[in-house]
């Protein structure tokens, strides 16, 4: 216009360009336009100079807008609430308020406007009372929908729902942001049932229509509460409403279904989307490793690697996830190659992934060079490492570097790194320690124990032997509490072979939960422990007559990239008579060596002899067996087994070491051994 015509714009002109230059944030052209508007003498025009200050706001130059406010001729009600707006939008609400005051003194006669962006900006309760007391003085609150929405957005963000509630329901003519607001309030509370109630109350009156960002809101409440049957009515409803396709809405389903324990339906809604964003990918991967299929995040990784889709950092955090519960260290390391690859590695959520990947996959010297590689180390990152060395059983290594990070970064602790704290303590017996830190925890940083630092406080307590201690701590804790920490004092019975308190801690358990396998399992081995066959296969008996069925142990062992699994007496390997052949070749030399099979903790009544065969083709044996098969001299063996290793593959595996010369790594279903030239990194204490 300027170019072609030579025409000048006018008040009605400039306003539209200063708003165009706040919707782009394009200080340079604001600015430029700012001296363009000087040159044609728009100073005293009112409108110019609101849009102007306007536009410095938006653009986050608080400076620029109040000299301009401050250069005014004239200034009317627009001027003083944009400015005020400007200043709550910086969140430096105390100058929003003294303008405010002024305003009000000069008299001005405040309106809607002025309070909406002031209490949105409320940063303490008292300050959003003292709003409220005002308008409602004013007369403007039951006239004025935003401004109520604004109150009852306020209240809502100080967890005070009935405060809330109370003003929502005397407005007449409620929006889509009012319902909106109060569902998304209840939701956050926990009470998702009125939430829900409040939504289907607006669907029956049909005076708005819903929009998206109201399902995200109902879709929250359903991952809150994990109520299947109410998350398969909302998506049903969000079929219905024709949000389906939606890539926020889409991605919302799915979290909802796993977090609501319904894999499948998860998989349903991923594979209904034709065009799968990578937000999508993620929590379908995601997904797959929370739930306990690690084998299958893995494949959806590799599908995801055919499209034309690049993983983000979450992508590669879940699917390391996946890698760590395998234990495939084979292919952690393609990952961390790929990472490499694509400029991710100096990424801290990928670095904290990979500390965790490595430690799960027995390679604690690797994810110390990762760790030590972290620039700029965060909480998660220091928790993971500390953890690390905790199911490594390196309980000293694990306090010297909470230590250090104490000393090296203050930081605000969480009861993650004082859970990996209690671990280390109890699997490295450090009770001392760990007595310590659970009283710091509570005193010095305030923070209240869970679930988590409870069990791991009896756990510690009874692996020590502390049983009148620990007995003691499980009476001292919250009623809700108790019920869950019974479970690690009869496992420590069963060490300690304590049958009386065994006796009285598996009863409590079975009380509680008479559908937990494991009690009846640990007892029935307690009582093997004492020789007392009778009541062993009593409780054997009575956990068949429940149709309760032991979770079988396997172990497994990675070669080449290749997994393979074995069960106790398993032969159904394609060499398996390779395998038993070099069983018996070790158990010769082992025997050789002064290997004694501990037969105590066999399950059944039977002579020694028989007991001593019955152990030799334990499956963690029958792994390491085919691990030398398959592996030059020399290497490193990695096995994973799902439950807790006996005492005799224990010190079958000590010697095994010795024999062969081999650095054996075992994680079990409590911790890591390491075993080297006769001796385990548990000091025969796990």
């Amino acid at each position: 216009m300027l170019r072609d015509t030579h025409v000048h714009g006018n008040s009605f002109t400039f306003p539209l360009l200063f708003k165009a230059c706040a919707s782009l944030n394009s200080l340079h052209d604001g600015t430029k336009l700012h001296a363009h508007v000087l040159q044609l003498g728009f100073q005293q025009d009112i409108f110019v100079q609101t849009s102007l200050l306007d536009m410095y706001s938006k653009c986050s130059d608080l400076a620029s807008a109040r000299n301009v406010f401050d250069e005014m001729v004239m200034r009317n009600v627009v001027c003083w609430n944009t400015m005020i707006s400007a200043y709550c939008r910086c969140f430096r609400v105390m100058e929003a308020m003294n303008l405010l005051k002024e305003m009000w003194v000069i008299g001005f006669e405040l309106n809607a406007s002025t309070f909406v962006s002031v209490i949105a900006a409320c940063t303490n309760l008292r300050l959003g009372l003292s709003m409220h007391c005002c308008v409602f003085k004013l007369g403007l609150l039951h006239c004025e929908i935003p401004l109520a929405n604004s109150v009852v957005n306020m209240y809502v963000k100080f967890g005070l729902i009935d405060d809330a509630r109370s003003i929502f329901d005397t407005i007449d003519e409620r929006s889509i942001l009012s319902w909106t607001t109060i569902i998304g309030g209840y939701v956050s509370v926990g009470d998702v049932g009125e939430a829900y109630n409040l939504f289907n109350r607006m669907r029956q009156m049909g005076c708005v229509s819903q929009d998206m960002v109201l399902f995200v809101k109902i879709i929250s409440g359903c991952v809150k509460s994990g109520n299947l049957l109410l998350a398969s009515s909302v998506h049903s409803l969000v079929l219905k409403s024709g949000f389906q396709g939606e890539a926020l809405i889409d991605n919302s389903v799915l979290i909802m279904y796993s977090k609501c324990g319904d894999i499948v339906s998860a998989r349903r809604v991923f594979e209904m989307v034709d065009k799968k964003c990578i937000f999508l990918w993620t929590s379908m991967i995601a997904a797959n490793t929370q739930h306990g299929y690690p084998a299958e995040a893995l494949d959806l990784f590799k599908s995801l690697l055919r499209t034309d889709l690049k993983p983000n950092e979450a992508t590669i955090a879940s699917i390391l996830s996946a890698c760590a519960d395998l234990g495939s260290l084979n292919i952690g390391n393609e990952i961390e190659h790929y990472v490499k690859l694509n400029g991710l590695a100096s990424n801290q959520q990928v670095q904290t992934s990979l500390i965790h990947m490595n430690c799960k996959c027995g390679r604690i010297d690797k994810a110390e060079e990762v760790f030590a590689g972290v620039l700029h180390k965060d909480l998660a990152v220091w928790s993971s490492m500390i953890n690390g060395y905790a199911i490594h059983g390196m309980g000293n290594e694990a306090l010297k570097l909470f230590h250090r990070m104490q000393i090296t970064k203050p930081c605000s602790l969480d009861h993650v790194v004082f859970t990996s704290i209690l671990l280390a303590c109890s699997h490295s017996g450090l009770v001392e320690d760990g007595l310590k830190y659970f009283k710091s925890m509570k005193d010095d940083y305030g923070i209240e124990p869970g679930i988590e630092h409870y069990t791991c406080l009896v756990d510690l307590l009874g692996r020590a032997g502390h049983f009148d201690l620990a007995l003691k701590t499980i009476q001292e804790m919250p009623l809700q509490v108790q019920a869950q920490v019974w479970a690690p004092l009869l496992s420590s019975c069963r060490k300690h072979r304590n049958i009386k308190l065994g006796e009285y801690v598996a009863k409590k358990l079975l009380d509680l939960n008479p559908g937990n396998t494991s009690s009846y399992v640990l007892m029935a081995n307690i009582y093997t422990s004492a020789g007392k066959w009778k009541e062993a296969a009593k409780t054997r008996s009575m956990m068949r007559n429940k149709g309760l069925v032991k979770e079988p142990g396997w172990s497994q062992i990675e070669i080449n990239g290749s997994v393979h699994v074995f069960m106790a007496g398993d032969r159904s390997h394609h060499r398996s008579a390779s395998i038993y052949e070099k069983l018996n070749e070790l158990n010769t030399k082992l025997k050789e060596a002064g290997y004694v099979a501990e037969t105590d903790m066999v399950v059944h009544d039977l002579e020694n002899e028989d007991k001593e065969d019955s152990m030799k083709v334990h499956s963690e044996r029958l792994a390491v067996a085919w691990g030398l098969i398959g592996t030059e001299p020399g290497t490193t063996l990695t096995i994973i087994k799902n439950l807790q290793t006996c005492g005799d593959c224990h010190s079958f595996l000590k010697f095994t070491s010795k024999v062969t010369g081999r650095h054996l790594i075992v994680r079990d279903g409590q911790r890591f051994h390491h075993f080297q030239l006769g001796s385990c990194s548990c000091k025969d204490f796990w």
